[in-house]
């Protein structure tokens, strides 16, 4: 009965610490974005049917670890793509499993005020995560400093053999089309990631309109502006 009790109080300091390990994770990642810290599948509404690739992509994780594949949410601003590259963030890292979710415009900041081993530092934490998340891809300016560092960040990760998931505004047709100074770091892109479509109605402008018709509703005494 003791060697039982021992047993049990380590697993539950053990999850208790692996708690505590993916609360402060999720907060690095997302910092002030508390609507990203709070993505979950279980919260999901419906009202983005892609969020099964996500789901499904996280129940299969260990395959997709092993056989390097990501993915590449493509699509309109504002149709998901962001929360449901949240929600894959947030399960593995329930997990244990160390996940990096940036912008490569907040990337190319970090890295011109960086040298030396501080700037190997920062690209060997992207480039050894178990998963990396590059948000907003494509919307960052394209000037040769940030080709380069650009690539150097996608061609290390392409090369060490770990999955990433992209989004992006950017369509397939545009991705694929690429000038030849773009086109080194998109094929790596297409060649690891499987493309998810979210071609639904922006959810970002469809909550606006919410809020717009709710704030009229109380300026108007109780009944919505014509």
């Amino acid at each position: 009965m003791e060697t039982w009790d021992r047993e049990a109080l380590k697993r539950e300091a053990l999850e208790q610490s692996r708690i505590k390990w993916a609360a402060k994770r999720r907060e690095q990642m997302f910092q002030s974005a508390q609507e990203l810290k709070q993505a979950t599948f279980e919260r999901d509404c419906g009202a983005v049917p892609q969020l099964a690739w996500a789901r499904r992509y996280v129940e299969h994780w260990d395959e997709m670890c092993r056989e390097n594949m990501g993915l590449l949410f493509w699509g309109p601003s504002g149709t998901g793509k962001t929360y449901a590259a949240a929600c894959i963030a947030n399960a593995l890292t329930e997990q244990a499993v160390v996940v990096q979710m940036i912008t490569l415009g907040d990337a190319l900041v970090q890295l011109f005020g960086m040298s030396g081993e501080e700037r190997v530092r920062y690209l060997n934490s992207l480039t050894t995560c178990g998963l990396l998340i590059l948000d907003d891809f494509g919307v960052e300016r394209r000037t040769p400093y940030a080709r380069e560092q650009m690539y150097e960040i996608i061609n290390r990760r392409y090369l060490s053999g770990r999955p990433m998931v992209v989004t992006t505004n950017l369509t397939l047709k545009e991705l694929k089309n690429a000038d030849r100074d773009d086109s080194r770091i998109h094929d790596r892109v297409l060649e690891r990631c499987v493309p998810v479509c979210f071609d639904g109605t922006s959810l970002r402008q469809e909550k606006t309109a919410e809020r717009i018709k709710r704030m009229q509703t109380l300026l108007t005494g109780g009944s919505p502006a014509d």
